[in-house]
């Protein structure tokens, strides 16, 4: 634990009023910056720390999480974790300390639930997505600023077709470490790419665009104890396609939810809202997002594996093959002829398993 970091983030919290001591305890093995969780008697705090080693964007990623803390804290209390400060050590490091909303995410509930709780679950992650569209409707202009406010995380035709390729890449090779502004032909050259262009990237880039959260994932809604959602991880915040968000949702493993299911909640969440799009944009995000997951579940197996953590690379693994089934799903439910969708199953034959 760097020393600055622990004496930075005591003296901001001294600032607000915390004076500790804190003590601190490391969390969330799997993310890509650190998980910090800080102790003071009864009192608890979350620091996560943005590290220019393994993210050369992370200064990018802490402004617009740290940003978007502070404007929802004000506008839409209780749909994220409340922030306590932020630091910046240019070159060395950043953080953001906030509220700490518990080690349980909807994802870990689900993962027990029965099918009665897991239709509540949804309801009430429905829920939380309608709030999250309306605060971003109401403060449209001050969100998308945030976004825009530099390249990272635009979702456009080249960055669509980036992740496409990279996760091509990485399902063929979980070892491999493609660099994130390569050519998309370079680093997946058997890849159909008229085809994806004409199914998946077309409609998405030419769907209405809002603020999206760009991760509204299970694993990113916490549980608070009046039964509520809050939403984390405001890092990739942009402006897109909002069925990039209902895809993210439905398609998640522990929902259980046939093609038939997704489709029924994701028309209704397109007719509550002018800007959701058609029931084809959502299946191309759903085929954009599924592919891009069970690839980045490849990678995380395959640590597992290094690691001898058995358990855990089970779970990647039936995460993998869930999201490849999704994508082969979506792939039948876009506007392609049965050349293109063969094509792009055949390039994609095989893929880790």
């Amino acid at each position: 634990m760097n020393e600055d970091l622990r004496a930075g983030v005591s003296a901001i919290l001294a600032a607000s009023g915390q004076p500790g001591p804190w003590s601190w305890h490391a969390v969330a093995a799997d993310a890509r910056h650190g998980i910090w969780r800080l102790r003071s008697g009864p009192a608890s705090l979350i620091v996560k720390v943005y590290r220019p080693q393994v993210d050369r964007y992370y200064h990018h990623r802490w402004r617009r999480e740290e940003r978007a803390l502070d404007l929802l804290s004000r506008q839409a209390p209780g749909l994220a974790p409340e922030p306590h400060g932020a630091l910046l050590a240019p070159d060395a490091f950043a953080a953001v300390a906030m509220e700490d909303l518990g080690s349980e995410c909807l994802a870990d509930r689900l993962e027990r639930a029965d099918s009665d709780e897991r239709a509540a679950l949804l309801a009430c992650a429905v829920e939380t997505l309608a709030a999250f569209r309306d605060v971003a409707s109401r403060h449209q202009a001050m969100l998308r600023a945030l976004a825009y406010q530099s390249d990272l995380d635009r979702i456009t035709r080249d960055t669509l077709r980036r992740r496409l390729a990279i996760a091509a890449a990485r399902l063929r090779d979980p070892a491999t470490t493609p660099e994130p502004d390569a050519a998309p032909r370079a680093v997946a050259p058997r890849l159909p790419w008229r085809d994806l262009e004409a199914g998946i990237v077309g409609p998405i880039v030419r769907a209405p665009r809002r603020v999206v959260h760009n991760g509204f994932s299970p694993l990113n809604l916490m549980p608070r104890p009046d039964g509520r959602l809050a939403l984390i991880d405001w890092e990739t915040l942009a402006v897109a396609a909002p069925a990039l968000d209902a895809a993210d949702l439905l398609t998640f493993p522990s929902l259980a939810l046939s093609s038939d299911a997704i489709e029924d909640q994701a028309a209704r969440l397109a007719a509550e809202s002018e800007t959701a799009g058609t029931i084809q944009v959502f299946w191309a995000a759903a085929a954009e997002r599924s592919l891009t997951y069970a690839a980045t579940a490849a990678v995380r197996e395959r640590r597992a594996q290094a690691a001898s953590q058995s358990d855990r690379a089970s779970t990647y693994a039936a995460r993998r093959q869930w999201y490849l089934r999704v994508f082969d799903e979506a792939l039948e439910r876009l506007q392609l002829d049965s050349g293109a969708r063969r094509r792009i199953r055949d390039a994609l034959d095989g893929l880790n398993g």
